[in-house]
């Protein structure tokens, strides 16, 4: 994957840029000057590469069932951490080998995060 386009409120991208940071993990990235001529602020970089991509929407309305997955691995627990830290609940469970957890952004968007289940 090379990146995910969110939407968020028109308002929203600030908020939603300080949890991407703050909670997950990304970075800020310069779109550069050609997509910048195209209106592009609002750029993330993860660890694996991956981008996000933010696109404020007067009509944003989050979906109940889309989401975006994002593998954390070891930094899950970590993760949930700090969502949870912001009195956000998350849903968890494991399948497929692998703890999947769901959590919503200050958009409303839905996250799967997905690392190694809890120890037993």
């Amino acid at each position: 994957m090379h990146h995910v386009n969110l939407s968020v409120p028109e308002d929203g991208a600030p908020a939603e840029a300080e949890w991407l940071v703050g909670v997950l993990g990304y970075r800020w990235a310069d779109p550069g000057v050609d997509a910048g001529k195209l209106g592009a602020r609002w750029w993330f970089d993860g660890d694996d590469g991956a981008q996000i991509h933010l696109s404020p929407n007067p009509d944003h309305a989050p979906s109940a069932r889309a989401h975006t997955a994002i593998r954390l691995d070891d930094a899950l627990d970590e993760v949930v951490g700090r969502i949870e830290a912001q009195g956000q609940q998350c849903r968890s469970m494991t399948f497929d080998g692998d703890r999947h957890v769901f959590a919503v952004d200050p958009a409303g968007n839905l996250w799967e995060l997905v690392g190694p289940p809890e120890p037993a």
